[in-house]
């Protein structure tokens, strides 16, 4: 029989039968070398030197089985059957419907696959072109929109942050509010805007008083415009909670 031998650094010997492991034997320190053969009158014996230079003297016995045994191959975990549930006459049918109609059904669901970027493309091409997202496509005007609501009413600040994503400066653009005039009302409706260097952010603020505290949460769209175009540049839908009466944030 042939088997393999191997000294590992953690001091750990391992013998291989193929893939197989026979058995372990530890020596507590790193082996430095080892050489296995006859050693007087035994034919199986081991020396192994270790990094300290002591020498191990094993003796292999001369009924040992070097073979790996079956209980060695697999855990017992896998004589226990698995509880495979029995193939009724629908999966049997359905399976049979796969194999013979694989290429119809591959060609529908790429179809509809197409079939659903498309929609999602038109989608966001409407969207990018009439201004009512976040994200600006405009030809000569790559913006970017975001917005946060500070204060608890009746008083609230909607901060604007607007970033040019392109690479040239963007000039004559305008910041804009639609919102339900009984119950909101802006204390500037249109914001004039330096020229948008790419790279720069700008912030601005936008003042709103809830006119009525009862009326529960609501919205106000915010419209960026260029003289340039007749459509706004991006929008953005900007929720406000429920004002609580007597509290004003300066």
């Amino acid at each position: 029989a042939k088997a393999l031998l191997l000294g590992l650094a953690s001091g750990e010997l391992r013998l291989y039968s193929e893939r197989h492991l026979v058995a372990t034997l530890r020596l507590g320190e790193p082996i430095t070398a080892m050489r296995f053969g006859s050693y007087g009158r035994e034919e199986g014996s081991l020396l192994a030197v270790s990094a300290s230079g002591a020498l191990t003297v094993k003796m292999l016995q001369r009924k040992a089985r070097l073979e790996a045994g079956e209980s060695r191959e697999a855990p017992p975990e896998q004589d226990v059957p698995l509880s495979v549930p029995k193939k009724t006459r629908l999966y049997i049918e359905q399976t049979q419907r796969e194999r013979e109609q694989a290429v119809e059904m591959h060609r529908a669901f790429q179809r509809d696959l197409c079939q659903l970027r498309l929609s999602t493309a038109r989608a966001y091409v409407k969207l990018a072109r009439s201004g009512r997202g976040p994200l600006s496509s405009a030809p000569g005007a790559k913006l970017r929109l975001a917005a946060q609501v500070r204060g608890m009413g009746p008083l609230f600040r909607i901060r604007l942050s607007l970033h040019n994503t392109g690479e040239e400066p963007v000039a004559d653009v305008v910041v804009a509010f639609s919102l339900n005039p009984a119950v909101y009302r802006v204390r500037q409706p249109l914001l004039k805007l330096p020229a948008l260097v790419p790279g720069v952010p700008v912030q601005l603020d936008g003042d709103v008083d809830c006119l009525q505290p009862a009326a529960g949460p609501g919205s106000v769209r915010v419209f960026v415009s260029s003289a340039r175009s007749t459509l706004p540049l991006l929008s953005a839908l900007v929720k406000l909670p429920a004002a609580q009466g007597g509290l004003l944030e300066g």
